[in-house]
């Protein structure tokens, strides 16, 4: 559980919000309402807490994707869930999660899962910048990927996360009943310049071998 940080009214410069496109992908059942806040009330207050993704360290406020969520027991609260600082040229978007009390949020590459009806429990996907989310839930799993890994939120939270599988240029291809499989970039391949992997969706564990240096050793 990381830090938590809310207070009940805060006066924030509009500059300081910024707009982004936002997608949804509610695949897995939930018991939460999430959506993107729009203007701000004339007088800068909010009639409910608003809670900062990670707590600010230096300054009241930081600037990241504004959502207002209300949970199946009525508690409802405006979260700011801070951007990556690498932001990548994707989408932010909302996901549901393997637990229908869990959203995913995808703030311009930071990515973050937190209680709808206890948004002090929350903590930070252990991949930056996320470029690529995928709901899988007939394995009951939530699988995000960064340039040269995955990693994968069950009911429980984190079920695993992927040794490095690529050089760099992590693309999912697609998702069988026991893998997910793609290509990356691949320098050592003069021909096509990509490399293929497949994750085991029940371990993540790598299904193909690293590549090897010159003298016959893994090179990660």
């Amino acid at each position: 559980m990381k830090g938590f940080c809310a207070v009940a009214f805060v006066l924030v410069e509009r500059s300081s919000r910024t707009k982004c496109m936002l997608k949804f992908d509610l695949v897995f059942p939930h018991s939460y309402e999430v959506e993107e806040l729009g203007e701000f009330p004339g007088t800068g207050k909010f009639a409910v807490p608003v809670i900062f993704f990670p707590p600010p360290k230096n300054k009241r406020e930081h600037t990241g994707l504004w959502l207002k969520v209300r949970a199946a027991s009525g508690r409802a609260w405006i979260g700011v869930f801070a951007f990556s600082p690498m932001p990548p040229s994707v989408s932010s978007s909302v996901v549901s999660s393997p637990d229908p009390n869990r959203l995913g949020v995808i703030s311009n590459g930071a990515a973050y899962i937190v209680k709808a009806d206890k948004p002090e429990v929350w903590e930070e996907v252990p991949l930056i910048p996320v470029l690529d989310v995928r709901s899988i839930p007939e394995n009951g799993l939530l699988v995000f990927s960064d340039f040269t890994g995955l990693a994968a939120y069950g009911s429980s939270g984190l079920a695993w996360r992927s040794p490095r599988i690529c050089w760099d240029g992590l693309k999912i291809i697609s998702v069988t009943g026991t893998t997910i499989e793609g290509i990356g970039y691949d320098p050592t391949n003069s021909i096509t310049h990509e490399s293929r992997f497949v994750v085991d969706l029940k371990t993540g564990r790598s299904l193909l071998p690293p590549p090897s240096s010159t003298d016959g050793k893994p090179i990660w």
